[in-house]
């Protein structure tokens, strides 16, 4: 009986141990869980913000090198630890860290650096950089910086030419236009007021009133030309697709529309077209350069000459495109000396004051813009014009065209 009382008391003893045993275990256990599943989110919390690092970083670096401004990083040594593309292409480097005035060559530019040093503040410049003949305008800012591996400076510049050749074809524009209207406006304003305070002769009011007429229509072929002129350089203007057209058809219809003045002088106006000529153009674009063309040609030329104008598909000066359709208009005029043939595509050039038109006087001028006007409507059409010109002989001006 004893015996049986000892092996349960020695039975329940051994139960409350494992029990106990048994509930520190599952404590134990339970700690552990609960580190693990700590030490779980720590690391999840790290690796997420590395994530989201790498992520900025990467986003940064991005956005650093496809910048269209050149942007540099120089440290206090005046050495450069960084560049994007733009400045890259701009300053062709081996290596980094390379010193500033070396791989630039701008002394200006590391003189301004220097100040933004020593300043401690940021320091803006407009510098002059000339690279294979031409002239470069940037502006320059530099930027102190306080950084990890210690001070340093972002260079960024900003390529200004573009904007400031516009700035002065628009000042030049506007000095051009008002030189050309202020001879017509002084014009019919003296002869209006010769007509208004004296009583004239009917001889010489005709004459007054001749004068007024004249000078007033060449006032309205300027502003003409200057809206052509507008809507062939403005590339959001909307305009009618290119469309196939008979190329014999165009010539003809701008030799009909200068024959008032080429019978006036005289002029014999000769073509040659193949009649079955195609090409998608822009025609009512190809008959004003044509018109123009032909224009300058009866004008520019002695009484009783000839003009002649030749269309042909050239096989020999295809390109790229294919075939190209080339237009000849030649004259017998003053012709055009070397030295000026390269400007007179421009606005309002003309090569001198003797260049008037023949039995015309400095009022019937043209607009300047003619030659100006072919040439854009040549560029829509990714041809080109070009002139072969010797004083006292003639010109012969080659519109060419992709037929493609």
């Amino acid at each position: 009986m004893i015996y049986f009382i000892l092996i349960a008391l020695f039975a329940a003893a051994a139960a409350v141990i494992f029990f106990n045993l048994y509930k520190r275990a599952n404590r134990s256990l339970l700690e552990m869980q609960a580190q693990v599943q700590e030490k779980t989110r720590e690391l999840e919390l790290q690796s997420g913000m590395a994530s989201r690092a790498g992520i900025e970083k990467l986003s940064t670096d991005l956005i650093f090198d496809n910048l269209a401004e050149a942007v540099l990083t120089v440290n206090t040594n005046l050495e450069l630890l960084r560049m994007n593309a733009a400045a890259r292409t701009m300053f062709p480097v081996k290596s980094l860290p390379v010193s500033l005035l070396e791989a630039t060559g701008l002394l200006e530019l590391e003189t301004s650096v220097k100040k933004a040093f020593t300043e401690i503040m940021p320091v803006k410049n407009r510098l002059n950089i000339f690279k294979n003949g031409r002239q470069y305008i940037y502006a320059a800012a530099i930027i102190p910086l306080d950084t990890a591996a210690g001070k340093a400076a972002a260079v960024i510049l900003t390529d200004l030419t573009r904007l400031h050749r516009l700035e002065q074809v628009r000042k030049d524009f506007a000095a051009n236009v008002s030189h050309e209207l202020r001879t017509p406006i002084q014009l019919i304003k003296g002869y209006t007021e010769t007509i208004l305070e004296q009583k004239l002769e009917k001889d010489e009011l005709l004459h007054s009133i001749e004068i007024i007429l004249k000078n007033a229509q060449r006032m309205e072929h300027l502003t003409a030309d200057l809206l052509t002129l507008v809507s062939l350089e403005d590339e959001t203007n909307s305009r009618p697709d290119m469309a196939e057209a008979n190329i014999s058809g165009l010539v003809l219809e701008a030799i009909q529309a200068v024959y008032p003045l080429a019978l006036a002088k005289k002029t014999q106006i000769t073509e040659s077209c193949p009649s079955d000529l195609k090409a998608v153009v822009y025609g009512p674009l190809i008959v004003v350069a044509l018109i123009n063309l032909l224009d300058n040609a009866v004008k520019y030329s002695p009484p009783s000459s000839r003009v002649k104008i030749k269309v042909s598909a050239d096989e020999t000066a295809k390109d790229k495109t294919g075939t190209v359709l080339v237009i000849k208009v030649s004259d017998e005029g003053i012709g055009i000396p070397g030295e000026y043939q390269e400007r007179i595509f421009e606005r309002f050039f003309r090569v001198d004051k003797a260049r008037q038109r023949t039995g015309g006087s400095a009022e019937a001028g043209g607009t300047g813009l003619g030659l100006a006007i072919v040439r854009h409507i040549a560029m829509l059409h990714n041809g080109s014009i070009e002139v072969e010109s010797h004083a006292g002989v003639g010109s012969c001006f080659t519109l060419k065209i992709p037929l493609n």
